[in-house]
C-alpha cells in the first residue's frame, strides 16, 4: 500500500464556524517569531562547515580544457582489462555483468520461441518473434480481442534464475513486463503469480511500480541518472553501461587510468575501510529510500543518500527479524550480531564473482570465523551444535541461520539476518522457522518441544521473544505502552535495532522519558539514531530549537528529516530545505513524492504545480482510496474544494469502509457551508470508528451547529469518555450545559 507522508489534522474555528485544515506540525510556523526565523536563516553560513558533500560549482566556459587523451573510454571495463585481466573474466560472467543487457538472439530466441502462453491469471499471451514481430508479447483478452499495442522487448534485466524483459513507452518510460522467463525450465510464468492487477493499480506492469527509470535501472546500470522532469512526467534517463561494471564500485577510476595512461603506474591508493566498502554493496543491495537525485558514488556514506526500512515497517520484516519482504539483504545484516562485530561483504564474498570466498554446503565459510575466534565469533563444533549427522543438510550453519525465502515466485535467496529459528515464534506468530521447513512431516509443536530440550532459555533467547511480542503488536496495531520498548532499547547496542526502537517512540513523545532518550540520541555518533530522535522531538511542541538545529546535522539523512518536519519554515536559502527540494523533486515520480512536492507548492500558493503533481500522484495509484484521501488535502489547500470532495468520493467508492474518508469530507462539507452533510459525514465516520475522539468532538459541533443541543451532548460525551483530560472538550460541555 503506498502512503504518502503528509500527515494532517482539521480544528474547528468556532469564530469562523468552519473546519480549518492545519499541517500536524502547523504550530512551529505559528510559534517561530521573527527573531527565531532570523536565528535560522543565520545558520546557512554555519552549514557548509559541517556538510560533507557540497557540489562542485560549475566550471567557466573561458576555464575549459581539450579532453585529456589519456582518459579516453576511462570508464570501459575493456579498458581495466588492459591490466586487470583475471578480475575482468571472473566478472565478465557474474550477476553484476548481466544485470542489464540488450537482447541477444543466442541467448533469448529460446523464450521467443513464437507460441501460445497461458499465465497463472489465465490470461492468454502470444510470443512472437520475426522480422515484422521481434520479441514480441501479445496479450490476448478473454473476449478474444488483441492487446492494441504489442509490447516488443528491448533489453533484458538479470539473467539467473529469472530474466525481465524491458518494453518501451512514451514519456522516455520503460517498464518490466510481468511474464517472465525462467532459463533453468525453459518456460514463462507471471512474476506475481496468480494475483490479478488490473491497469489501474500501482503494481501493475503497465504502471509505476513496475517502472524500469523509477525502480530498477540505479541498480542494473552503471552511473546511471534518472533525469525525471515533474512537470511533463517524463524521462530522459542517461547511463554509461548497461549492467554493473568496474566503475560503479571503484572510485576515482578516470584518475586511475589518466595516471597510468600518462605514465605513472605507481601503486594506486586502495581504500581499506571495510564500512565504506560494504556501504558502496549497499546502496543497491538494501531496501531503502533515495534521497538524492541518483547522487551516490563510490567511496560516499550510505546516510547521505538512503534511508534504511527496518523492522518498524510494518510487513517488511517478520517479528522476530528475518525478512519477509524483498529486503536486498543490508538491512537484515545490519540488524545481526554478525555486522555489529565488524563483518562485511567482503568477508564472504568476492566482489567480482558475487560467489562466496568458501563453501557453504560444508560450513567451510562459516566456520572461518566460529573455528578460530576471528571477529569475536563464538567457537563452534557443527555436530554438537546443531544435533544433526555431519555432511546432512540440518548440520549445515545456512540452513538454519540463513535460511531461504522465494522471490519473484521463483528466486530464492538467503536471509542475512543470522537470526536463529525459534518454533515458539511459529506458534505464537506465525514467523517461518528452518526446523519445520525440513521436518514437514512433523507439527511446529514437535519442534518446539526438541528445540526447547536442546537449547532452553537464554536471556539472548528471551530478548528476541520480547522483540517478537513488540513488532506483533505494531502490526497489530496494538501497542499502548512505551515501557518495552525503552526496555528493550535500554538493552540494545546494534545501532540499527536501537533506531528501530526509537523510531517506534515517536508517539509517545508527551512522556518525559521518552523526550529525554530522544535529546540523548540526538548527540549519538549513528546519523540513524538521530534520524529518529528527530521524529521524536517532532511531536513535542517545545523543541523547536532542537530540530532546527538538526537542518545542521553533519549527515544529510538527519537534515532531511527536520527539514520535513520544519517544512511550514520553508527558507530556500538554508541548505537543508535546499536538499529536501531536490529529495522531493526527484522522487516526485512516486505518489508519495509527488504530493510531498505538492505540499510545499501549496505552501508557496502555486496552485497550478499542487494541482498537476496531486492529479500525477492519483494516477499512478490509480485504486488506492489513501492516495485520493491524502491528494484532496493538498487540493483543499489551494482551495479546490469540490475536486477534493470528488477524490474523496472516488476513495468511498474503492473502499466504503474507509473511517477518515467520510471524517474529511464531513470537513470539506463544512467549509463549504453545508452543515447537513456535514453532519452525516461525520455521522457515517464515527459510526465505522468510534475510536476517535476528535471526530466525535466534531460532530458535536456540527449537531449543535443545526441546533440539536441533545445530540450534541451526547456526541460530545464520546468523546469526553475518550479523552477525558482534554479541556477544551469540557470548556465545549459546559457551554452546551449554558445554552
Amino acid at each position: 500500500m503506498v502512503r504518502s507522508n503528509v500527515a494532517l489534522n482539521w480544528i474547528w474555528h468556532p469564530k469562523r464556524g468552519v473546519f480549518l485544515f492545519l499541517g500536524l506540525i502547523a504550530w512551529m510556523a505559528v510559534g517561530c517569531s521573527r527573531s527565531e526565523k532570523s536565528d535560522a536563516s543565520s545558520q546557512d553560513s554555519e552549514l557548509s562547515t559541517v556538510v560533507d558533500e557540497v557540489e562542485t560549482p560549475p566550471v567557466a566556459v573561458a576555464d575549459v580544457v581539450q579532453p585529456d587523451p589519456h582518459l579516453a573510454n576511462w570508464h570501459s571495463p575493456e579498458t581495466c582489462f588492459e591490466c586487470h585481466q583475471d578480475v575482468y573474466h571472473k566478472w565478465e560472467t557474474s550477476h553484476h555483468a548481466l544485470a542489464q543487457r540488450d537482447l541477444d538472439p543466442e541467448r533469448d530466441n529460446a523464450a521467443f520461441e513464437p507460441k501460445e502462453i497461458l499465465d497463472e491469471t489465465g490470461q492468454v499471451y502470444l510470443v512472437k518473434n520475426s522480422e515484422e514481430n521481434p520479441f514480441t508479447l501479445e496479450a490476448v483478452y478473454k473476449d478474444g480481442a488483441k492487446e492494441p499495442e504489442p509490447a516488443v522487448a528491448t533489453a533484458v534485466i538479470g539473467e539467473d534464475p529469472i530474466r525481465q524483459f524491458l518494453i518501451d513507452f512514451p514519456g522516455g518510460r520503460k517498464q518490466t513486463h510481468a511474464l517472465t522467463w525462467d532459463p533453468h525450465k525453459g518456460e514463462w510464468f507471471n512474476v506475481f503469480g496468480d494475483e490479478e492487477r488490473n491497469e489501474g493499480d500501482w503494481g501493475h506492469w503497465t504502471q509505476q511500480g513496475m517502472n524500469w527509470n523509477a525502480n530498477c535501472a540505479s541498480c542494473h546500470m552503471t552511473d546511471y541518472s534518472k533525469n525525471y522532469d515533474m512537470y511533463s512526467s517524463s524521462y530522459t534517463s542517461e547511463w554509461k553501461h548497461a549492467g554493473i561494471t568496474c566503475i560503479q564500485c571503484h572510485q576515482n577510476m578516470d584518475k586511475h587510468v589518466q595516471a597510468y595512461r600518462g605514465g605513472d603506474v605507481s601503486a594506486h591508493p586502495v581504500t581499506t575501510n571495510a564500512e565504506i566498502h560494504m556501504e558502496n554493496c549497499a546502496s543497491c543491495h538494501s531496501r531503502r529510500e533515495e534521497l538524492t537525485a541518483d547522487q551516490f558514488k563510490p567511496g560516499d556514506r550510505f546516510h547521505n543518500h538512503f534511508r534504511l526500512v527496518l523492522p518498524d515497517q510494518p510487513g517488511a520484516y517478520f517479528v522476530d527479524g528475518q525478512a519477509r519482504e524483498e529486503n536486498y539483504v543490508y538491512g537484515s545484516f545490519k540488524l545481526s550480531r554478525m555486522a555489529e562485530k565488524g563483518v562485511s561483504c567482503l568477508d564472504c564474498h568476492d566482489p567480482h564473482t558475487n560467489q562466496t570466498i568458501l563453501p557453504v554446503q560444508n560450513n567451510q565459510l562459516c566456520l572461518r570465523c566460529h573455528s578460530t575466534g576471528l571477529k569475536e565469533a563464538t567457537l563452534i563444533d557443527p555436530v554438537a551444535h546443531s544435533r544433526h549427522a555431519e555432511g546432512s543438510v540440518g548440520n549445515q550453519c545456512v540452513s538454519c541461520h540463513m535460511p531461504e525465502r522465494v522471490y519473484m515466485q521463483r528466486d530464492p535467496r538467503r536471509d542475512h539476518g543470522f537470526t536463529s529459528p525459534d518454533p515458539h515464534l511459529s506458534i505464537e506468530y506465525g514467523v517461518p522457522n528452518a526446523c519445520s521447513t525440513c521436518h514437514q512431516d512433523q507439527t511446529t509443536e514437535w519442534a518446539r518441544d526438541h528445540f526447547q530440550a536442546w537449547y532452553g532459555e537464554s536471556d539472548k533467547r528471551k530478548q528476541a521473544r520480547q522483540r517478537a511480542h513488540v513488532l506483533a503488536e505494531v502490526e497489530d496495531g496494538d501497542l499502548q505502552s512505551s515501557a518495552d520498548l525503552l526496555d528493550l532499547h535500554g538493552k540494545e547496542t546494534n545501532a540499527y535495532w536501537k533506531t528501530t526502537w526509537l523510531r517506534l517512540l515517536a508517539p509517545f513523545a508527551s512522556e518525559q522519558t521518552v523526550l529525554e532518550l530522544g535529546l540523548q540520541s540526538m548527540n549519538e555518533g549513528s546519523p540513524i539514531e538521530r534520524d529518529a530522535a528527530v521524529r521524536i522531538l517532532s511531536n513535542r511542541q517545545d523543541r523547536l530549537e532542537d530540530l532546527q538545529n538538526a537542518l545542521g546535522d553533519p549527515s544529510r539523512q538527519v537534515r532531511l528529516q527536520a527539514a520535513d518536519v520544519l517544512l511550514p519554515m520553508f527558507n530556500s536559502g538554508l541548505l537543508a530545505f535546499q536538499e529536501w527540494q531536490i529529495y522531493a523533486e526527484a522522487s516526485a515520480d512516486r505518489p508519495a513524492g509527488a504530493l510531498r512536492r505538492a505540499q510545499l507548492a501549496a505552501m508557496q500558493n502555486d496552485a497550478n504545480l499542487a494541482r498537476l503533481l496531486a492529479r500525477q500522484a492519483t494516477a499512478m495509484d490509480a485504486n488506492n482510496p489513501h492516495l485520493l484521501y491524502d491528494a484532496a488535502i493538498i487540493l483543499d489547500r489551494i482551495g479546490n474544494v469540490d475536486s477534493a470532495l470528488s477524490n474523496l468520493a472516488k476513495a468511498k467508492r474503492l473502499d466504503p469502509d474507509l473511517a477518515m474518508v467520510y471524517y474529511a469530507e464531513g470537513l470539506l462539507y463544512a467549509e463549504k457551508g453545508d452543515l447537513a452533510a456535514s453532519a452525516q459525514a461525520l455521522r457515517e465516520a464515527v459510526e465505522k470508528d468510534p475510536s476517535q475522539d476528535r471526530w466525535w468532538y466534531n460532530l458535536s459541533i456540527a449537531n449543535f451547529q443545526q441546533g440539536d443541543l441533545e445530540t450534541a451532548r451526547a456526541s460530545l460525551q464520546k468523546a469526553i469518555d475518550l479523552r477525558p483530560d482534554e479541556a477544551a472538550y469540557r470548556d465545549f460541555m459546559r457551554n452546551l450545559a449554558a445554552e
